[in-house]
């Protein structure tokens, strides 16, 4: 099904024709990891994530049918999963996971995920900017996908997003000098 319509997918997906799932996961896995990474912060809760969308997308296979934006529909199950995890981690002592460990710990500067002064920048972003952030840069959607995702309006989402880089641009420049 590689080169299929989002719709095309959807409707093999609500099928439950396994060359579906094939393409969904090949055109949206990476995506959705680097949104998830974006927005826990950590590898492997961000895998964790992703891993549970897919899941959800198997066991609610019947409602495929419904969707009309397959995109948006994957990236606000992803938004629920890292929301699940973020509370999760918020709930338990940091020694119980060593996922949470790493989460909270500073970003090797040999990470190749990005380097260390931005995504400290972006730890400090406020949970819904760096969320809109995420989702833009990381997931590659529309502000019309955004809004959709977070349930508001495309001027709201674009508000977040423009504010997010201001904040950004500060606290980058604050660390260089």
């Amino acid at each position: 099904m590689p080169g299929r319509s989002d719709e095309a997918l959807a409707a093999g997906l609500a099928a439950g024709l396994e060359d579906a799932f094939e393409a969904v996961y090949d055109r949206f896995a990476g995506r959705l990891f680097a949104a998830a990474w974006g927005l826990l912060g950590s590898h492997a809760e961000a895998e964790d994530a992703v891993q549970e969308v897919f899941l959800n997308l198997v066991r609610s296979r019947t409602a495929m049918a419904k969707v009309d934006d397959l995109q948006a529909y994957l990236f606000a199950s992803l938004r629920h999963a890292a929301a699940r995890r973020w509370n999760r981690r918020r709930r338990e002592p940091a020694s119980a996971d060593p996922a949470i460990a790493e989460a909270s710990a500073p970003p090797p500067e040999t990470s190749d995920e990005r380097p260390a002064r931005l995504e400290r920048a972006l730890r400090s972003l406020p949970p819904r900017q760096r969320e809109v952030v995420a989702l833009k840069i990381d997931g590659g959607l529309t502000f019309r996908q955004i809004a959709a995702v977070l349930g508001t309006s495309i001027n709201t989402a674009a508000s977040r997003y423009r504010h997010a880089l201001e904040k950004l641009r500060q606290r980058l420049e604050e660390e260089r000098t």
